[in-house]
């Protein structure tokens, strides 16, 4: 992401929260960038916002936005799915399919104008020839099949010998899809295994890239310490995120957080910038 792109993101993230705080206390909050009531600042390291009300500028409070990129893109890529899958369920009736079938974390996939449809054709007729023959509960993995009807369909790089001997340097990516029921006729993401896997890998590592320790210490608590010494009432984190985060696989390791990594934080808040609830704020920390 560019710099433009991240302030932008950045702005995004804190008026959702000011948003939210103004209805919820009634207050009258406005933000401005740090840097341009203390100029002095500009260039060095410091925290994102000052927020304040028009009638009390004096009276502000630090806020710094930490946005997990892991989170954007797994998020992104689990509505994305969620979509499409509504869209491949159209697709099945009428087909003379029967059963639900779920997609276990399926790849990133970057369609352009006009691939979408092709796509669907393609993974309906695989789906179409595959169905007949599975049982309930039978895991299978398409990713050649729609590779072979649909060009456009990403490929990985090989990472073991076996697979180089049969694919050469690169191969499809797997799309795996699961028989869950014999009645009905949809397709969806199996959000189990979606959450309890890799997307849960992807909100630890999202973790460990805010709270990681940088010469001995956590940057969002150097940078709101800032804050504190220039006069800030009160220090924020917050934690921007896309729809389709599950909060308790960030606020779980929060709350555990050795305290005396984080003296200068007040309060940490997640900040759901995702279409499903507009300025949905989560506060996490403390609890």
């Amino acid at each position: 992401m560019n710099k433009r792109g991240k302030q932008t993101e950045e702005e995004t993230c804190v008026l959702c929260f000011l948003n939210w705080c103004n209805k919820q206390h009634n207050r009258n909050y406005i933000y401005e960038r740090a840097e341009a009531r203390f100029t002095k600042l500009k260039g060095e390291l410091r925290w994102d916002f000052i927020a304040y009300e028009p009638d009390n500028p004096q009276e502000w409070i630090g806020i710094e936005v930490k946005g997990a990129s892991m989170l954007w893109e797994d998020s992104r890529r689990s509505e994305f799915w969620q979509k499409l899958c509504s869209e491949l369920s159209a697709d099945l009736e009428g087909r003379g399919i029967q059963g639900n079938f779920g997609l276990i974390y399926p790849p990133a996939l970057d369609l352009k104008p006009g691939e979408r449809l092709k796509f669907r054709e393609a993974f309906v007729e695989v789906l179409c020839q595959k169905a007949p023959n599975m049982e309930l509960n039978d895991l299978i993995d398409i990713g050649s099949d729609i590779s072979n009807k649909f060009p456009s369909w990403p490929r990985e790089k090989i990472k073991t010998l076996r697979e180089y001997l049969e694919w050469g340097e690169y191969r499809p990516p797997k799309l795996r899809i699961a028989k869950r029921a014999d009645s009905g006729c949809k397709v969806s993401l199996d959000g189990g295994r979606f959450r309890a896997g890799s997307l849960g890998q992807a909100h630890k590592e999202a973790f460990n890239e805010v709270f990681k320790l940088k010469d001995g210490a956590v940057q969002a608590n150097e940078q709101l310490r800032l804050a504190e010494k220039m006069g800030a009432k009160m220090t924020i984190l917050l934690l921007c995120c896309d729809a389709f985060v599950y909060e308790d696989l960030i606020e779980d390791p929060v709350q555990n957080l050795d305290r005396h990594l984080i003296p200068d934080i007040d309060c940490i808040y997640l900040v759901d910038m995702g279409t499903q609830v507009k300025d949905k704020v989560v506060k996490i920390y403390p609890g």
